[in-house]
């Protein structure tokens, strides 16, 4: 994991662990019906940290004291996401939440602007507009209403604009696997933390329940979460955003598919939507240069 990879592989590597990662709002939902909101973060995180223990236990000599802060710093800001993404699913549907969540990509733009002084480039600016169309289609709902869930996950919003734009500058800076994994733990942690003063913490007790726990441990973690500092690391963070559009698409489907939740002309156009502004930018005459 220590060659860098090209812009392409990046891309497809980052839609890869996006759509792993949108799996977590179904499986998520389902979960809550018998384990509280951060009891489930808890034991998914820290049981994705032992697995990449195992894996990579080699490479762990090769953390330094910045790619500990890293993963620590980017840790905080996703259990940030994380926790309130929870709280704000078990309110809404799975589509709508993950539609306010991933708009973030729209605020990633103001972090490289505020922090880097880098404004992102036309193209980039039309596909992100033309896939922020996309999302609005695709959860089109007459008579929709805003509660508690929608400000709950315009809070996770906003920590998830920050962790992309994180993810995107510590993964240039070295090991964004290491990265990944520390990051994990930190989530691990602090979830455990605050499940043990908030909740009623406790062990899956059922094979549903771990059944559960460990697709969200290996697909939606261990690939899902510890890959994307890898992917960001030949990616433009405005770019990489731009990929957490897939999430809601994906959500759309896993709704359909095991919730039943309902599919609609609104939702197809907005899917087309998605995919049309994520291509644009790579149809530029040059996509791949740097800036």
């Amino acid at each position: 994991m220590n060659r860098e990879l090209s812009v392409r592989q990046s891309e497809i590597l980052m839609a890869a662990v996006i759509i792993a990662r949108s799996t977590s709002f179904v499986i998520s939902k389902l979960s809550m019906d018998s384990m509280q909101p951060f009891n489930i973060l808890a034991v998914r995180f820290i049981l994705a940290f032992l697995i990449l223990i195992v894996l990579f236990m080699k490479q762990l000599k090769r953390c330094t004291w910045q790619v500990f802060r890293n993963g620590v710093i980017l840790g905080v800001t996703y259990t940030g996401v994380m926790g309130f993404e929870m709280l704000g699913i078990r309110e809404t549907e799975t589509s709508l939440a993950a539609l306010i969540d991933n708009s973030a990509f729209i605020l990633v733009p103001f972090f490289e602007i505020v922090f880097l002084r880098v404004f992102p480039k036309k193209k980039v600016v039309i596909g992100m507009i033309v896939a922020f169309l996309g999302l609005l289609a695709l959860n089109f709902a007459p008579g929709a209403q805003f509660n508690i869930g929608c400000i709950y996950l315009l809070i996770a919003m906003v920590f998830y604009a920050a962790a992309i734009f994180e993810t995107s500058v510590f993964a240039k800076q070295g090991e964004p696997l290491l990265v990944g994994m520390i990051q994990l733990g930190t989530m691990g942690v602090l979830s455990l933390a605050v499940s043990l003063f908030f909740e009623d913490f406790r062990l899956p007790n059922s094979g549903a329940e771990w059944g559960m726990i460990l697709l969200l441990a290996v697909v939606c973690s261990v690939f899902g979460f510890t890959l994307q500092p890898v992917a960001q690391r030949s990616l433009d963070a405005d770019r990489a955003g731009m990929f957490s559009a897939l999430n809601p698409l994906a959500a759309m489907v896993w709704g359909f598919l095991i919730l039943g939740e309902g599919m609609t002309p609104a939702k197809l156009i907005g899917a087309a939507l998605i995919l049309i502004g994520l291509l644009l930018p790579s149809i530029s005459p040059n996509p791949h240069k740097k800036r």
